[in-house]
């Protein structure tokens, strides 16, 4: 039995930067809701993407926070790679802004998958000893990091145009970094590469430590 490569259907050469697709799931269940720095959970929500938009400046804070931890994590899982994001899926009790997410998930393909790290020391002090687990800790360190930003900010009580502008501080979605590494699952989808032997690079990822 032989394998013939289709190669006039590629369109790019089989020596190209192999890609590599992930799904992610966190579970926010034992983040943080409460009206301080650390509320707010991590969402790419807006306040204005609600049926019903936050009807207090402090939940609308919460939602700016969750807006800001996500830019974080996008910030955090590039300084590797290139990636876009597919597949976005939020879930929360209702689409009333007042109301916490309780679980994100969402796809990542990255352009070239020998930039992520199969090795190294997670964020909560584990091993990190695959791709996925790399990106896992990615995610980890984010919502464990702290940052101030100013943004525009939806506000009830603001009058005309119910918009301001105001310095928003999104702390850690946990005191635990277990508990915030453990509500992030990533798996990888072996399937979305290249099957033949002749369209596979090696690998030739690098070790790393948290960063």
């Amino acid at each position: 039995m032989a394998t013939v490569e289709p190669k006039s259907l590629y369109g790019v050469s089989p020596a190209e930067p192999q890609q590599k697709y992930f799904t992610v799931s966190i579970a926010q269940g034992a983040f943080s809701d409460a009206a301080s720095t650390a509320g707010g959970r991590v969402s790419p929500c807006v306040a204005s993407d609600f049926g019903t938009k936050p009807t207090t400046l402090a939940e609308s804070l919460k939602v700016s926070r969750g807006n800001l931890r996500w830019k974080m994590m996008m910030e955090s899982l590039q300084e590797r790679s290139n990636f876009r994001v597919v597949n976005i899926v939020t879930t929360y009790s209702s689409d009333a802004g007042d109301n916490p997410i309780t679980n994100l998930a969402f796809g990542l393909v990255f352009e070239n998958g020998d930039y992520l790290p199969t090795t190294g020391t997670s964020v909560d002090g584990s091993t990190t000893t695959t791709k996925a687990m790399f990106i896992a800790d990615k995610i980890g360190e984010a919502l464990s990091e702290e940052r101030s930003e100013n943004m525009t900010v939806f506000d009830p009580t603001s009058g005309v145009g119910e918009i301001a502008n105001d310095k928003v501080t999104a702390a850690a979605v946990s005191a635990d970094s277990g508990v915030i590494r453990d509500a992030i699952t990533v798996t990888e989808i072996s399937a979305f590469a290249p099957n033949t032997s002749g369209q596979l690079a090696s690998d030739t990822s690098l070790t790393y430590s948290a960063e």
